[in-house]
């Protein structure tokens, strides 16, 4: 049951809506596989191969750059700060 689930779950991620920044990668990935056809060169269809890979599953960064969403710690209220003096000898 697990596997159905991951694979709907991928294909969720593969049919979201596309955006601008999405179809481009996708475009540049397609156009850098044709070059490197042409061209023969292994290192320019590693790269469409990334570029394609970030557009079908939606990865990558966006426009404010990458980041890990950080998690909010709610306080309820101001922690007491406790001090200690430091005495030279």
């Amino acid at each position: 049951m697990t596997c159905l689930f991951i694979k709907t779950n991928m294909w969720t991620q593969i049919t979201q809506p596309w955006g601008f920044m999405r179809i481009a990668r996708m475009f540049v990935g397609v156009y850098a596989f044709v070059e490197a056809y042409r061209t023969s060169d292994t290192l320019i269809a590693v790269m469409g191969l990334v570029l394609v890979g970030m557009a079908i599953f939606n990865m990558g960064c966006g426009a404010q750059g990458c980041g890990i969403p950080a998690t909010k710690k709610i306080t309820d209220g101001i922690e007491d700060v406790e001090f200690e003096e430091v005495h030279s000898k």
